[in-house]
This record gives structure tokens, C-alpha cells and sequence, in this order.
């Protein structure tokens, strides 16, 4: 009975449940349900939305009234500081005034001693103008402070005075002195090491017999990379202590010519300025010259030889010739072939000799065409504004005429030289032939 009790309840559940799902809904029902929450989420939305701006504008208002504050407070500073200017300005003129009063005052109670410190001045000033790079710098290290003080002070004090004085006198005695000191020497490798120079008044400082500068940012000095010829370092004094005089080279300009030597070239560099032609006129130059002098000690020997003694090739084959034939126009026509035959033997490479002299002033004509061309395109390039953009063409138009005209000379000259020893040789032999001839006849 109980389990059939359960079996119905559930049999009603399920027609219950089947009625319901087959029940349809009201489409009407559903628009207005829709519609109505619509409505509600507006709603929301405009409150929630009143709310922010409400806030926002409430921050304006007070960020409002924050800037006005800051206005009145900025108005307030530039007041302020305009009165103050103004105050500036104020005391500014009247300073102005006072010390035109002060310097006139001043003015009329120097007198003669506005004079004296302004010669003052100018005597600083040129003390430190020939101190800057002077040999003897390391020796008063405290004078360009003094002199800086003094140059730059009007009224002076008897102190500034007496220092003024003290250097000048320290100037004068220096520039007497043959003097040993020790000082800072920059190295080859850039090392400051201290060693022993010798000063020659204002004019040199030496060390070991090599000339030096001063670099005075780095409180030493360097040796020169060129240093003038040895013949001038070789009269320095071995010994600078001496009661006799000795000869010994200074650089009266206090180094400016000795700073020259930096920038002499030597031989070779003024040759490299001719570039590829100065070296192929320097080449050929030699070569023929060189020739040109083998040449002439060969024809020398054989002129000596021909003098000297009668029974040289030549003459045998001249002799041997005379006693074969007995026709006197034979024996000149087989002559003239011997004389032919030696001339062509003498006169081998002399007009080599007479080519290279020709050749060379026409390749240093060469060089400078190709210099002055490349002069006239540093000219289009840079201008004429910066002469050293211009000086390597320069530089190689001159060097290869000039190498061009050196060589040429002595080339022209061993050429003539040896031209008449040759001919020389020949009369030499036709002397000897037309002594043959004579006797033949005779």
C-alpha cells in the first residue's frame, strides 16, 4: 500500500510538471518585462552619472579657487620684485654716481703716481709676456702669480713695487748666467724624469749638447726631434764652469729659430714632396750619372793605354793591315773600317747619357703640370682661403723642376765630356794612322 501511495505521488508530479512545460508564455508579458529593465539600467546610469559630475565639478570649483590664490600670490611676488628692481635700479645709479665721485677723488689725489703704477702695469705686463715661454721659468715658479697680481691692481702697494723690482733685477742676472739647473725632461715615450740642463742666459737650455724647448702645461721641457747641425753642437762647452770664455751657439730669438728646425724637411722629404715623378727623375738622374762616370773611367783607361803604349790592339791591327797591304788607298779604306769599328766601341751609351739629360728637365715639366693641376683642384675643392690645402701641389711642381734642372746639368756636362774624349781617342788614332800613312809612302 505504501510503495503504490509513493507510485502515484510521483505519476501526479510528472502530468503536473508536463502540464507546466507545455503551458506558452505572453510575448506582451516579456516586452514589458524587458522594457522595464531597460528603464531601471537608465536610471542607474543617470544617477550614477549626476553623481561623477557633480564630483568633477566640485573639483573644478575648488582647483578654481586654488589658482585664484596662486594668482593673487604671484601678483603679490612680481610687486614685490618690482620694488625691489626699482630699489636696485635706485641704489645701482647712486653707486654709479659714488664711484665716479670715488675715481675722480682718487684721480686728483694720485696725481704723478697714476702715472707711475700704470708704467707699473705695463712693465708687469711685459715682464709676463716674455716669461710665458722663457728657458728659465722652473727657476720662479711664484713670478706669473706676482706678476698677474701686479698687472691687474691700479693703486700699487710699496710691496708690489719691490716684487715688481726683484724680478726685473732676477731677469737681468739670469740673462748673464751660464747656469747648471735640474728640471723636468719629457722622453721620447712621454715620461717626465728629472735630469741635469744647462742654461745659456735667456738665449738656450741644453741638455747633453742636444738643444731643448720649454712646455710649460706640463712644468718641463723636451728635447728637439731636428737639432741644428753638429758643427754648432760641437762648440758647446764640455764644462760650463770656466774662468776663460769659450764659443758656444745661442738662438738669439729664444727659440723661435730653433722651432724652425721642426719644420725644415730634410733631403730626403723634400724629395718625397715630388712624389712618383720626383723619384723617377731622382732614379733615372742616378743611374746615368753612375753610367756616365763608369763611362769615362773606362775611356780614360783606354786613352791612357793608347798613349802609353804603342802596341795596343788598335795599333796592332793598324800595323798588321800596313804590312799587308801595300796600296795606300787600300790600306785607308780597311783604316776607316778599324776607325768605324772603334767608334762604335768609344761612343757606346754616350747618347744613353745624352737621352737621360733631355728626359729629365721634360719629366720635372711633367711634375709640374700634375702639381699645379692638383693645386687648382684643392683651389675648387677648398678655396683659396687655407694656403696649406694648396702647398703640396705647389710643393711638387717646384721639387720636380728643380730635381728635373739638377740632374739634367751634370748629365749635359758628363755627356760633352765624355763626346770629346771620345774624339779625343779618334784623333788620337788617326794620328797615328796618317804617321803610318807617311812612312808607307816615304
Amino acid at each position: 500500500m505504501r510503495n503504490y501511495l509513493i507510485l502515484s505521488l510521483g505519476f501526479l508530479s510528472c502530468l503536473i510538471l508536463a502540464q507546466d512545460i507545455d503551458e506558452p508564455v505572453d510575448p506582451n508579458i516579456e516586452r514589458v518585462e524587458k522594457i522595464q529593465d531597460l528603464i531601471n539600467r537608465v536610471e542607474q546610469n543617470r544617477d550614477d552619472l549626476s553623481k561623477s559630475e557633480a564630483a568633477r565639478v566640485n573639483e573644478f570649483i575648488k582647483k578654481v579657487a586654488d589658482r585664484r590664490f596662486l594668482l593673487s600670490k604671484a601678483k603679490k611676488q612680481l610687486s614685490d620684485e618690482e620694488a625691489r628692481n626699482k630699489r636696485l635700479e635706485d641704489l645701482f645709479e647712486k653707486n654709479e654716481l659714488r664711484l665716479a665721485d670715488l675715481e675722480t677723488e682718487l684721480n686728483i689725489k694720485l696725481g704723478v703716481l697714476g702715472e707711475l703704477f700704470g708704467v707699473a702695469r705695463q712693465m708687469a705686463g711685459e715682464l709676463q709676456a716674455d716669461s710665458e715661454t722663457a728657458y728659465n721659468f722652473t727657476e720662479f715658479p711664484d713670478r706669473r702669480d706676482a706678476l698677474n697680481e701686479i698687472g691687474q691692481i691700479k693703486v700699487h702697494n710699496l710691496k708690489n713695487l719691490e716684487d715688481l723690482w726683484i724680478l726685473h733685477l732676477n731677469e737681468i742676472a739670469s740673462s748673464g748666467e751660464v747656469k747648471e739647473i735640474s728640471a723636468n725632461i719629457i722622453n721620447s715615450d712621454g715620461d717626465i724624469t728629472e735630469e741635469k740642463l744647462v742654461r745659456y742666459g735667456p738665449f738656450n737650455m741644453v741638455k747633453d749638447k742636444s738643444f731643448v724647448k720649454t712646455d710649460v702645461p706640463n712644468n718641463a721641457f723636451a728635447v728637439l726631434k731636428k737639432q741644428p747641425d753638429r758643427s754648432l753642437v760641437r762648440k758647446f762647452r764640455s764644462h760650463y764652469r770656466s774662468d776663460d770664455y769659450a764659443v758656444a751657439p745661442i738662438d738669439p730669438t729664444r727659440g723661435f729659430l730653433l722651432s724652425l728646425y721642426l719644420d725644415k724637411p730634410t733631403t730626403f722629404e723634400r724629395i718625397a714632396q715630388g712624389k712618383l715623378i720626383g723619384f723617377i727623375i731622382v732614379l733615372i738622374g742616378s743611374v746615368g750619372l753612375m753610367f756616365a762616370g763608369y763611362r769615362y773611367f773606362r775611356l780614360y783607361a783606354y786613352s791612357k793605354s793608347i798613349k802609353s803604349n804603342d802596341n795596343s790592339d788598335v795599333y796592332n791591327k793598324i800595323k798588321t793591315i800596313s804590312d799587308k797591304t801595300n796600296d795606300v788607298d787600300s790600306f785607308e779604306r780597311e783604316c776607316d773600317e778599324v776607325l768605324l769599328t772603334v767608334n762604335g766601341n768609344l761612343s757606346w751609351g754616350v747618347n744613353w747619357i745624352k737621352f737621360l739629360a733631355a728626359v729629365a728637365p721634360l719629366l720635372g715639366l711633367l711634375g709640374t703640370v700634375i702639381g699645379m693641376i692638383e693645386t687648382f683642384q684643392a683651389i675648387t675643392v677648398f678655396g683659396t682661403g687655407d694656403p696649406k690645402q694648396m702647398a703640396g701641389g705647389i710643393s711638387q711642381a717646384l721639387v720636380t723642376t728643380m730635381l728635373g734642372l739638377i740632374f739634367a746639368a751634370p748629365l749635359l756636362a758628363m755627356y760633352t765630356l765624355l763626346s770629346e774624349k771620345v774624339s779625343e781617342i779618334l784623333q788620337e788614332i788617326e794620328e797615328f794612322v796618317a804617321v803610318t800613312i807617311v812612312k808607307k809612302i816615304s
